[in-house]
């Protein structure tokens, strides 16, 4: 018996042995042992997966670019982040590397969905979108009424309120009311169903614990089984909208477009119709009140565009307003960094000037590259007027922006995104002036979307005079 617990043992050794020696090979021999990075990063991906769940990169990452003086970084034995704008686009567009393995169950649903995002079909959602500002509106009115005409509105959560009735209300089959309501429940149950998400992809194991996921976000997945069943149960003619794209994918292919992958598919719409959006004209109102010389540049073009009180601000009369246009450019440059553009190696390629293997997960960092003072002069100033021509020397070009993504694999949903932020901020400054709440934080964290690490973002809000 002792005879074999020897051999067991000799055999469980050698195998550590083995193992130890390929980590130190790959770590200190190969392409990826001359990417600059943490030490730590060429033996384990730990302190990254630490930072992910945690919601910390967006803060710790651009640091580090600066502490090993690089423009790309080994941050886990096989992930690279790349933060210079030419290899970013040779990854996405260029050579449009292949999606990291993390997002293989997520097939691409373009096909699906291309109907559901058209200019007409978009152009036939603005009276519903239309329908839910007014909502926004009137709860403005009626703080401003208590506040005696004056009040300090909670613009981050109010803003996701809103952006999620629209999504509901457009695409979804109708508004959960949030707006008026301020009823946190279900937005709680989507921050703890993104920090779940986030947790289960650096521990995989979490995902097959039973009860755990079903409790944490049972108000998220008992909204998606409404929203399922209702529409389920309708008779006559149904809205051609996504949430019927979606059901009809099911009933023409159950097998890719299982029921599990109907309820995956509409939880991702809710985050990415809601909370991008809600986030992104919320960075804007927090740039436009801390530059309130650009702001009055804002209302100056929106009152010209728009003398009258009694004016309608619509989709078409928006699309072409230059600086509002300038406005929200900027604003995503500076504040609209998607972490998840992850892309995967099937053949060696030069990034940044190294060699990088096959099967290297390669993460483009948007918010460095979209910083870049070598690109943009005044690279952390807010400073739309650089979309509008030439400044100090240099041309905003589109190529360098990457709030949507880019090329084959970019966002779909980001002329719905368009039509909303102007709609929402056209309306809003037309109607109302807003003004900056001093001595808050502007510190945040993400998973997949980002959140103000206070919880709130507040703005003064006043009746603009004659309007």
């Amino acid at each position: 018996m002792e005879t074999y617990l020897t051999i067991i043992l000799g055999i469980l050794l050698s195998e550590v042995l083995r193992r130890c020696c390929l980590v130190l090979l790959h770590a200190f021999t190969g392409p990826l042992s001359k990417v600059p990075g943490p030490f730590l990063s060429k033996f384990t991906k730990l302190p990254w997966a630490m930072e992910l769940v945690k919601g910390t990169h967006l803060n710790t990452v651009g640091p580090l670019f600066e502490k090993y003086n690089t423009e790309i970084l080994r941050i886990a034995p096989d992930t690279v982040l790349v933060a210079d704008s030419p290899s970013i686009h040779k990854i996405i567009v260029t050579d449009d590397l292949p999606k990291d393995p993390i997002f293989t169950k997520f097939r691409s649903h373009k096909k699906v969905f291309l109907n559901g995002f058209s200019p007409r079909y978009l152009d036939g959602l603005e009276p519903l979108m239309q329908g839910c500002y007014d909502q926004f509106e009137k709860v403005l009115e009626s703080r401003c009424a208590e506040g005696g005409g004056y009040a300090v509105i909670d613009m981050a959560n109010t803003l996701s309120n809103l952006a999620f009735d629209v999504m509901c209300a457009t695409s979804l089959g109708g508004s959960f009311n949030l707006t008026t309501s301020n009823d946190l429940t279900l937005k709680k149950s989507l921050g703890l169903a993104l920090k779940l998400a986030s947790l289960q992809s650096q521990v995989p194991i979490l995902k097959y614990v039973p009860f755990v996921a079903d409790y944490l976000v049972s108000d998220m997945n008992n909204m998606v089984e409404d929203i399922i069943t209702r529409r389920r149960s309708e008779t006559g003619e149904v809205p051609r909208d996504l949430l019927q794209l979606i059901l009809d994918a099911n009933i023409e292919d159950p097998v890719f477009f299982s029921e599990q992958r109907i309820r995956e598919e509409l939880k991702m719409l809710i985050v990415a119709g809601s909370e991008t959006t809600s986030m992104a004209v919320t960075q804007t109102l927090l740039l436009l009140v801390n530059n309130p010389e650009k702001l009055k540049s804002l209302v100056r073009e929106i009152d010209t565009s728009f003398p009258s009180p009694n004016d309608e601000i619509t989709f078409s009369k928006t699309q072409d307003l230059k600086y509002l246009n300038a406005v929200i450019y900027e604003a995503l440059r500076l504040s609209v960094h998607p972490t998840v553009m992850m892309r995967y190696t099937d053949k060696p390629t030069i990034l940044s000037g190294y060699e990088i293997p096959p099967k290297t997960t390669v993460q483009p960092w948007a918010g460095t590259a979209m910083t870049d003072p070598k690109i943009w002069p005044d690279a952390i100033q807010f400073v739309p007027e650089r979309w509008l021509g030439e400044y100090k020397g240099a041309v905003a070009e589109k190529k360098h922006f990457y709030s949507f993504s880019g090329g084959s694999r970019n966002c779909i949903g980001q002329q719905f995104a368009w039509r909303e932020m102007r709609l929402i901020l056209g309306r809003l400054v037309h109607k109302y002036e807003v003004s900056l709440i001093p001595g808050q934080s502007h510190e945040r964290r993400s998973h997949t979307t980002t959140r103000f690490l206070q919880g709130f973002y507040n703005v003064g809000v006043k009746p603009r005079e004659g309007f």
